[in-house]
């Protein structure tokens, strides 16, 4: 769906930490999967802002389990079948961003 909240990306901002960094500033609270933003992007930080001040900083990290994010590419897996079924992937290698398929096991490696 589409959001009806301002939305502003900021690429490439000075960072003293990081150098540079991307920010997304989403004017309204929205119920995010923080799963699937450490999945993207492991490390990041989300920072609620509340009466213009930082009230909440959360740093996510790459998730254990990712349920509903990749599909799985095995076409004798279970899932393929049975459409009901949400694709749901564990993280097998930390190092390397790999999770299998917790039906078949079937890697998928995070691009």
């Amino acid at each position: 769906g589409e959001l009806d909240c301002t939305v502003a990306m900021i690429k490439n901002a000075e960072s003293p930490k990081l150098g540079k960094k991307d920010i997304i500033k989403i004017s309204t609270l929205l119920d995010i999967d923080l799963d699937v933003l450490g999945y993207l992007d492991p490390g990041v930080t989300v920072n609620v802002i509340r009466n213009s001040e930082v009230a909440e900083r959360r740093k996510v990290a790459l998730p254990e389990r990712v349920v509903g994010v990749i599909k799985c590419k095995n076409p004798r897996c279970i899932t393929s079948t049975e459409q009901e079924l949400r694709h749901e992937f564990r993280l097998t290698d930390k190092e390397k961003l790999v999770y299998r398929c917790i039906y078949c096991d079937t890697p998928a490696k995070k691009a």
